[in-house]
């Protein structure tokens, strides 16, 4: 802030407390609408877990008597009991139920129509385990998110807390940024690249803001790539730290920052199958 601002404040106490005020009442209300959007998300998330729980459990209760009986069984007792055409009808109405689960991986949908084409033991063995990794890997996040909820540690508690100024502290950084771009093209010389410098740091600087707010504020579920997202951001904001060296340098960051950008639609892809090939797949 420059010191005619500074000055004009300290002249007209009321315009400062009138500042003050309006700061006070944007951050309880900035802080109230993200506490009440978090507690909502994780309600949401909550409800989407449970119900695809309940398609999995579901499909994975009417595979295991077929996957149970030993090998030897399939072609006479199976013949008798699991492979009996209504019963067969019914655990097939389940599982293909399951596509309607919001939670069901492109992995699990694979087999889902494998096991519908084919209905042999292997493809009935890989989708009962197909479902016992999904089945595994919600009631781990279920229960992150009670534990998160009812029984918090003291990291989690405090970051719990402080987590819905969020938003506030990135508008804060942002008007700092506004600022600065605001004194910079004001006090130099429009004839030079000065100007031009300025406004690049400044897209250099809100850019590298905005995707840090976006990494810290978003729930990744279980996945290798979400720390491909936390690298890649962190990369981004560091070379922001390089703008010390003044505004010359802020072509070379910003371009730096746009390859960079553009290397994380690689880097944070989802790996495609042959990448992880599951384990029994060539059993």
């Amino acid at each position: 802030m420059g010191s005619l601002e500074w000055t004009s404040f300290q002249h007209d106490p009321a315009l400062l407390i009138a500042v003050s005020f309006a700061g006070l009442v944007l951050l309880v209300l900035t802080y109230s609408l993200s506490a009440r959007q978090r507690q909502s998300t994780d309600r949401e998330r909550m409800r989407r877990i449970q119900s695809s729980l309940d398609y999995f459990t579901q499909a994975a209760g009417h595979l295991y008597p077929a996957v149970a009986a030993p090998v030897a069984m399939q072609s006479a007792a199976a013949a008798k009991s699991y492979s009996i055409t209504d019963n067969r009808s019914s655990a097939s109405t389940v599982i293909l139920g399951c596509k309607a689960a919001p939670y069901a991986s492109g992995e699990l949908l694979k087999r889902i129509d494998e096991y519908l084409e084919r209905s042999d033991r292997q493809s009935t063995l890989l989708l009962y385990r197909t479902l016992e990794m999904e089945i595994s890997r919600l009631t781990r996040e279920r229960n992150g998110l009670l534990t998160r909820g009812e029984h918090p540690r003291w990291g989690t508690l405090f970051w719990m807390t402080l987590r819905p100024l969020l938003p506030f502290a990135a508008l804060i950084v942002e008007m700092m940024f506004c600022w600065q771009l605001i004194n910079e093209l004001q006090y130099s010389e429009p004839s030079g690249d000065a100007p031009l410098f300025a406004v690049m740091r400044f897209v250099s600087c809100s850019g590298a803001l905005l995707l840090l707010y976006g990494v810290i504020r978003t729930e990744f579920r279980e996945s290798g790539r979400r720390a491909s997202f936390v690298i890649v951001t962190l990369i981004i904001c560091a070379l922001t730290l390089l703008h010390i060296l003044g505004l010359t340098a802020a072509p070379y960051i910003l371009v730096a920052q746009i390859l960079m950008y553009a290397a994380g639609y690689r880097l944070t892809r989802e790996p495609k199958r042959k990448e992880r090939p599951y384990a029994g797949e060539y059993e």
